[in-house]
Order: C-alpha cells, then structure tokens, then sequence
C-alpha cells in the first residue's frame, strides 16, 4: 500500500512542473515582450508580429519559400516599405 501515496506525490510534482513551464511562454504585444515585468522590443515578437502581418495577407513568411505563397523577409519587407505595422522588423531589411 505504501507505493500509491509515494507515485501519487510523484506524479502531482510532475503536473506541477509541466505547469510552471506552460507559464513560462513569453508574451508578446506586438513588437514587445513582457520580461520580468517591463515591456521590451524583441526581434522574436518582431518576428511573431510581421508573421501575422503575413497570415492576415495570405501569405507565409519563410527563410526558404517552397510555395507559391511563401516570402522571404527581404521580399515581404520590400512590399511593406512604407507599413508602420512592420517598420521595426522590416527595417533591417529595408536600409540603404
């Protein structure tokens, strides 16, 4: 009988592990990251809102386009030159 509570403890250590690294995803609003409390631009949600950017156009955005759909970054930035949706990470690619 003592082997039940001892995997019943195991196993409610193991779900609360796989809790505590569900909650540590970042948030991302727009351009910005929520670290530690503060809010700052990252290439990552850069990256995650020129994406949705993308979807909302139909279009996939990739560093290797198989499809007819898909875009690289250069590509998708130069067709967004002037969108202040994505300035901040298309303007690594849009310098002279």
């Amino acid at each position: 009988m003592p082997k039940f509570p001892v995997a019943l403890f195991v196993s409610m250590i193991a779900l609360g592990a796989a809790a505590g690294a569900a909650n540590a995803q970042s948030t991302c609003s727009g351009d910005f990251e929520n670290i530690g409390g503060n809010w700052i631009a990252t290439k990552y949600c850069q990256r995650v809102h020129a994406k949705r950017v993308a979807a909302q156009e139909h279009v996939r955005l990739t560093s290797h386009p198989m499809l007819a759909r898909d875009e690289t970054p250069g590509q998708f930035c130069r067709m967004h030159v002037n969108d202040i949706r994505t300035s901040t990470y298309c303007s690594e690619y849009n310098d002279d």
